[in-house]
């Protein structure tokens, strides 16, 4: 992605409405756990707010995606409209088939990398004639534009200054998420007010940190949260029953971590995105270590 790109991001991003959490009206329940030596963080619906509530359900639209490709500098053909409603359903019916494909090589819980998606639909796209191109054309750029105007997203209240403590007493920080290449770009923004592409989060290490599009799985699969016992154990000596997963869903985050032996905080902070998933199985009465209304809560427990 090039400079004047990365310009146009961080103007769009700049120029977003702020966001507010919305009271989950959830009474909290936590204690004090002086045996917390690492904490690891979902990211959509808990470090960020979400105006859909997660990543895999923004609002997908024509105009979103028009405002994508003129960033990118992509022609639409005439018949504008039409152009627009065929890729958008070609888009879906490719996450459709490459999620089915997954599933049948027993990947149960499929994640696709969004960006080769959208290069393989905006290449069909061109053949057919709906959409002009050269072969410079910023794909990364017009994944992003669409992808932030789609999932409108806001730092959870307090982010910044609990990242900072949790950082002076030099807590080992990790990220477990379903997220696609942008979501580091975002958290970086967000945290440092710049546009990286860079997958390292600022504070966090990156050897405990797990982006789902990166291994073609999504949570709840736990094997996301068991990629991180051996670099936890071999890099801090610290083990699963001291590290303390902190997230918004009941089965994505509190089923899946604690599989591992993780402790579990369930962030009950915005009511769009909190998914108690009362009627599954797996968390028929499941109960998370702690329940948290505000960010600032896991000091109270961690330190």
């Amino acid at each position: 992605m090039q400079s004047d790109s990365k310009e146009y991001i961080k103007n769009l991003l700049d120029n977003l409405t702020p966001i507010e959490s919305i009271p989950a009206g959830v009474k909290p329940e936590f204690k004090k756990d002086g045996k917390i030596r690492a904490i690891l963080f979902d990211v959509y619906g808990t470090l960020l707010i979400s105006s859909s509530g997660d990543i895999d359900q923004a609002e997908i639209s024509v105009e979103n995606l028009k405002s994508a490709l003129n960033a990118a500098g992509i022609k639409i053909s005439d018949g504008e409209q039409n152009a627009l409603d065929h890729i958008l359903m070609d888009f879906e019916y490719t996450v459709k088939i490459c999620h089915e494909a997954a599933r049948k090589n027993s990947v149960p819980y499929p994640e696709i990398d969004i960006l080769s998606i959208w290069k393989i639909v905006l290449i069909h796209s061109r053949r057919k004639g709906l959409i002009s191109f050269h072969d410079d054309a910023d794909i990364m750029l017009m994944t992003c534009v669409f992808e932030f105007l789609s999932n409108q997203v806001y730092p959870m209240p307090g982010l910044k200054e609990i990242l900072a403590k949790l950082h002076e007493v030099c807590m080992p920080l990790g990220i477990v998420s379903n997220a696609q290449f942008y979501t580091p770009v975002l958290m970086n923004y967000y945290l440092n007010g710049v546009i990286s592409l860079n997958e390292k989060v600022r504070g966090f290490d990156q050897e405990l940190t797990v982006f789902s599009y990166k291994f073609g799985k999504g949570k709840p699969d736990p094997t996301l949260f068991e990629e991180l016992a051996p670099t936890l154990k071999w890099k801090y000596g610290i083990i699963p029953s001291e590290v303390l997963l902190v997230g918004n869903d009941m089965l994505k985050d509190i089923y899946a971590s604690k599989q591992v032996g993780f402790k579990t905080a369930l962030f009950a902070g915005d009511k769009r995105s909190l998914r108690m998933h009362e009627n599954d199985d797996r968390t028929s009465g499941l109960q998370p270590d702690h329940i948290i209304t505000e960010l600032k809560q896991v000091l109270e427990i961690a330190l």
